[in-house]
């Protein structure tokens, strides 16, 4: 297993427009992690990012993105003009000496999973308090300090494939279940016409969005990875509250929603819902029934009421426990036959359109303990492919094979991409390929790779 938090060297933000002059370098550093690094040492690091970003400024009109050296690689990510987020992580090296004698070099954190960790933090900084440069000068510190510590302490960061293909789980369901949850929706939506539905999740898996898909996997990836584990954690310690609140309960605020005092500590997003073409402000409100979880936004500018969530309480419980039913016993039969099929074939599935993941690599159920069954190489190979579009092109097909044994095969149509890992030392191109347009028939129904 790689552990992230001893990798990790720091990770800060800078602006230097907000200390141009000499002595007023550490004006220009938002956020710096880990907090006991001295101030010279601080200075000396942003100083040196601060250097070459102004200096590949030179050669491209790209953004610089990465540094390595000896010891230390540097992804840089500019979400904004002038500022500037920077991941520093260790990587193991090998002297000759060591070499000499077997030293390994250890494992090393694929660069694309570096890249998206500052990519998916902007996501939910802007999320739940809005751009950079919209934050006030005598704020934006603290604010910073105030995210960001939780957030980076909080992540397990591993060399898997849900880490180097970030996407969303959706949960398949027959006509029947699907027109329930619709028709739910729909219900909630007329009798309670601020309140839109945003998601509806079961377990960690999407049944229904209604955000923009770079929006709605931001929300995904708060939902299962922070919202939800908690109040899993409750449910299975046996919380008074959520024992005693049967036909389910507000879980965002935590503490829930119980007079008017807590309508002040309702969450407030950034959000950008499909009809909209600009980002705007609202209420997150999150309510969850046996494994069933809904998310409503509500208008900041709305006067809310308390009776209103007590009605709203009162409707979605005895409906949303009932669709809850539905679905679980559909997902025991789904789980069932999924059972009888043994395949040692590994594939990954991913559109781009909207975010759809789908693998039969196992997933892990916590993700401190990472999957070990794909290698390091093999990762790296699907990372490559999946971050440079070109090399498969709209329409294409690559096949690697590394030396030991294994056969990579990565094939893209219309932003789907289907990758496809095979173990088999003395196969042929061509059973290989036979074999992998088999899988991909038998896994996508014959809907997949055809050129329109």
């Amino acid at each position: 297993m790689i552990d992230f938090k001893t990798k990790i060297s720091s990770f800060f933000i800078f602006n230097s427009s907000l200390g141009p002059k000499e002595g007023e370098e550490l004006k220009r550093i938002l956020f710096f992690h880990p907090n006991q690094v001295t101030t010279d040492a601080r200075k000396m690091q942003v100083g040196l990012c601060e250097a070459v970003v102004k200096f590949m400024s030179t050669f491209s009109s790209e953004p610089c993105d990465a540094l390595q050296t000896q010891t230390n690689r540097y992804i840089f990510y500019q979400p904004e003009k002038n500022f500037w987020m920077v991941l520093v992580v260790r990587i193991p090296y090998t002297t000759k000496a060591l070499s000499a004698i077997g030293e390994s070099r250890g494992e090393v954190i694929e660069p694309t999973i570096m890249y998206d960790l500052l990519v998916s933090a902007y996501k939910m900084f802007r999320m739940f308090m809005g751009p950079f440069q919209n934050i006030p000068i005598e704020d934006i510190y603290t604010t910073c300090e105030e995210f960001f510590t939780p957030y980076i302490l909080s992540k397990n960061i591993t060399n898997d494939i849900s880490d180097v293909i970030q996407g969303i789980h959706y949960l398949p369901l027959d006509k029947n279940s699907f027109f329930k949850v619709i028709c739910f929706i729909d219900l909630l939506e007329i009798n309670y016409p601020d309140f839109k539905c945003i998601s509806f999740v079961y377990n960690d898996q999407l049944i229904w969005n209604a955000l923009s898909k770079n929006d709605m996997l931001t929300l995904y990836q708060y939902l299962v990875q922070k919202l939800l584990p908690t109040q899993v954690a409750k449910e299975i310690q046996g919380d008074a509250v959520a024992a005693a609140q049967r036909h389910g309960r507000f879980i965002s605020p935590p503490e829930g929603i119980r007079n008017k005092e807590d309508l002040q500590k309702l969450v407030k997003v950034y959000l950008m819902c499909e009809d909209d073409t600009e980002t705007k402000q609202y209420y997150l409100i999150v309510y969850r029934t046996l494994s069933a979880t809904v998310c409503f936004i509500v208008d900041v500018n709305t006067n809310l009421q308390i009776e209103t969530f007590r009605s709203l309480d009162a409707f979605i419980g005895p409906q949303l426990s009932t669709i809850a039913s539905t679905i679980s016993e559909q997902c025991t039969i789904q789980a069932l036959q999924n059972a009888q099929i043994t395949s040692d074939t590994k594939f990954v599935y991913f559109n781009r359109l909207n975010l759809a993941f789908k693998s039969s690599v196992n997933r892990p159920i916590n993700k401190l303990i990472p999957s070990t069954t794909l290698k390091p190489e093999v990762l790296s190979i699907i990372a490559g492919m999946h971050s440079d579009k070109k090399s498969l092109g709209n329409y294409g097909e690559i096949i690697v094979k590394i030396p030991d044994e294994y056969w990579i095969t990565g094939k893209t149509s219309n932003e789907r991409e289907f990758y496809v890992i095979i173990q088999e030392k003395n196969a042929t191109l061509k059973e290989i390929s036979d074999e992998v347009k088999r899988i991909c028939e038998a896994q996508m129904k014959g809907v997949f790779f055809y050129p329109i």
